[in-house]
């Protein structure tokens, strides 16, 4: 054989090989597609239950009414306290100050009653002597005043009146006086016709309580801090007499 057919054989040879391989590979892998699609897989489903809805009622709660309880407080009436005047007699017959209260004692003279005068006796010219069996007492006052009589809610009240300054004489009956004090302490410090009295003095007046044969008498003087209206109060208090 030529040399140069057997250089064209070879390649023929090998590519009828390689044919032959190619043909065999693609019948064996038909044959093997065709076998797999012979199974078919059977899966059975899992069946998930469907959930039972479960209704719930409503129930309609009507709320109870509570009774409340109304408690009334019936306030306390609160008592008004009542100024208690708490003087202490003076050691002499002077008037000297011993104690010093704000507080003035309700003693208003009437200044323009009528006049009643019970007896009038003239001892001097400038003196004048008013006596009453009622009320049972005298005393001696200057002839520059002036006497009214009246009526207050404790008894029996004498004024003598003066622009300057009134001087009175309260007589209290059943028990009563004319003004309220906390302490009326009776002393001997000044005695009047016999008896021991209880004095209270501020700046303006004088007061001197007396108690005798079941009347409360009071004798006043309104000074408002003169010296000679002082002067004049002490013989008007020195002046009056029990009958």
């Amino acid at each position: 054989m030529d040399s140069k057919n057997l250089k064209y054989l070879i390649p023929s040879i090998i590519l009828l090989i390689l044919s032959a391989f190619g043909i065999f590979y693609i019948i064996n892998h038909n044959k093997s597609v065709s076998s797999n699609t012979d199974i078919v897989a059977i899966v059975t489903p899992t069946i998930i239950p469907t959930p039972t809805i479960i209704t719930i009622p409503t129930v309609s709660v009507t709320p109870t009414a509570t009774s409340s309880t109304k408690i009334k407080i019936t306030p306390t009436a609160t008592p008004t306290a009542t100024k208690k005047l708490t003087p202490t007699a003076t050691p002499s017959a002077s008037p000297t100050v011993t104690s010093k209260v704000t507080a003035t004692p309700t003693l208003t003279p009437i200044p323009t009653p009528t006049p009643t005068i019970t007896t009038i006796t003239t001892s001097t010219p400038t003196e004048l002597t008013f006596s009453s069996s009622t009320d049972g007492f005298s005393i001696v006052y200057s002839s520059s005043r002036k006497l009214y009589q009246d009526k207050e809610s404790s008894g029996n009240r004498y004024t003598f009146y003066l622009t300057s300054g009134n001087f009175a004489v309260h007589v209290g009956l059943n028990g009563q006086w004319a003004w309220t004090t906390p302490n009326r302490d009776f002393s001997g410090n000044l005695v009047i016709s016999g008896q021991n009295t209880y004095r209270y003095d501020t700046d303006a007046q004088t007061i001197v309580d007396i108690q005798y044969n079941g009347k409360n008498y009071t004798l006043q003087c309104v000074h408002n801090g003169k010296a000679t209206l002082k002067a004049e109060c002490e013989t008007f208090l020195q002046s009056f007499k029990l009958l």
